[in-house]
């Protein structure tokens, strides 16, 4: 199994970035707060393929599964600490990881993996409800390989062990990716004119948290993103007003 400190290693430097939440938001509150994670951090496990794609998704899934329940210790966190963390941060000694974290952290994994290959197969977020209401306590990743599915929950005491909710609510994150800048969507037009003008309309509503994602990573902003602008017509003075 492959060593922690390796995994630490291919991140970015620790910087204890981390979002506090509350089960008191509700269901759709949280829900909320952890796809906008996997959007926010979604790029940084491009870096953690190569340690967890066997080429073939059923032991992959198991060994992401093996990865965290051997190396990150569940730690409920209470109902007043409730976060959404960063990959560097879920891998930080010391750190409280519950499902949450888990669940960010493989769908992260699994997110990378699909787009890095186009591979076949389906995933989700599958957050669910066992105390016979239809408030959500708890999040999984379950993978569908197109015969059934595969249940990742390292709080659980063996992989792909199906315990089944009274209720749940399946959630997929559907990324691409822009000069490395993950987005939930683009807009596609042969009109490269209109195509720019559509950009900068949603940058300048946020859509998709599309600002903060940028104000996020100044290097890919001022990088790879400056140089997707030059070569494809886009003002790069009137992204940078935006952004101010």
């Amino acid at each position: 199994m492959i060593g922690i400190e390796t995994v630490r290693k291919a991140l970015p430097k620790f910087s204890n970035v981390r979002q506090v939440i509350s089960y008191d938001q509700g269901t759709d509150d949280i829900i909320k707060e952890i796809l906008k994670t996997h959007v926010l951090f979604s790029d940084q496990y491009r870096g953690l393929v190569q340690f967890f794609d066997t080429g073939d998704i059923y032991t992959t899934c198991q060994k992401l599964w093996d990865f965290c329940r051997y190396n990150l210790p569940y730690n409920i966190e209470t109902g007043s600490e409730q976060s959404v963390k960063s990959p560097a941060a879920i891998l930080h000694p010391g750190e409280k990881i519950d499902c949450k974290h888990y669940s960010l952290f493989i769908g992260g994994v699994l997110d990378a993996i699909k787009r890095e290959y186009n591979e076949p197969w389906t995933w989700c977020y599958r957050f669910a409800a066992y105390d016979g209401s239809k408030e959500v306590g708890h999040v999984f990743v379950v993978v569908f390989d197109g015969r059934s599915e595969i249940w990742i929950d390292p709080v659980l005491s063996s992989f792909n062990y199906k315990k089944k909710p009274n209720f749940y609510i399946d959630e997929k994150v559907m990324l691409s990716l822009i000069s490395g800048v993950p987005v939930q969507s683009v807009v596609v037009s042969v009109d490269a004119e209109k195509a720019n003008a559509n950009f900068l309309t949603l940058l300048s509503n946020d859509c998709f948290a599309l600002k903060q994602l940028l104000l996020n990573n100044p290097d890919v902003l001022n990088g790879k993103f400056k140089e997707y602008c030059l070569k494809n017509g886009i003002d790069f003075k009137v992204v940078q007003n935006i952004l101010a």
